[in-house]
């Protein structure tokens, strides 16, 4: 095995695939959007908190500056051609309204305006994340603190608890328009066990 040097602007590929989850977010006017984005990580366990970060040319960024909160889902990787199209700006889609993009994912999205943003409704889950932090780094994103007010698992899927009862499959993004996804899990004994 060899290693070669790479381009530091294209360092961000070494860390792929990564899920791609779907941002659900409303405008200061109430508007819905749903856009997939794979810069998400845990942060915190209690409380729950993630961290998200997104493009500062998205209109992504000027919701989740104007308003409390967002929506997070877990596509799968049957999913894949929806939440392409929900990536419009991305993926070189073209339509009319964010209204015609929900649309023409096909995907089935719940959105009530009591939340934060629009959620997959058969996805492997979701949660509503309540804005706690907005970071600004000087970089091309906008960073995210939302604490978890609430999840909902996809009970094909998980347990009680959130463990996984079958292989999850979610959705990966490698780069561009390469996705991916987990093909087996494997569980592996804790110590003294």
């Amino acid at each position: 095995m060899s290693m070669r040097p790479g381009l530091p602007a294209k360092a961000h590929r070494l860390l792929a695939p990564r899920i791609a989850y779907l941002i659900g977010t409303r405008s200061a006017g109430g508007e819905a959007n749903l856009i997939p984005v794979s810069n998400v990580t845990s942060i915190s366990t209690d409380p729950q908190q993630i961290l998200l970060a997104v493009y500062k040319q998205w209109l992504t960024y000027d919701n989740l500056n104007a308003t409390a909160g967002f929506t997070l889902s877990v596509p799968s990787a049957a999913q894949l051609e929806g939440v392409w199209k929900l990536g419009a700006r991305y993926s070189r889609y073209d339509f009319p309204d964010r209204p015609a993009k929900l649309g023409a994912s096909r995907l089935t999205i719940l959105d009530r305006p009591d939340m934060f943003g629009p959620v997959l409704a058969e996805g492997l889950g979701w949660l509503s994340c309540r804005t706690v932090q907005r970071l600004d780094f000087g970089g091309d994103h906008g960073v995210y603190v939302g604490e978890v007010v609430h999840v909902e698992f996809n009970t094909d899927v998980f347990g009680d608890d959130g463990r996984p009862l079958t292989e999850l499959r979610p959705l990966m993004q490698v780069t561009g328009n390469h996705f991916s996804t987990a093909s087996e899990t494997i569980t592996i004994p804790y110590g003294n066990e």
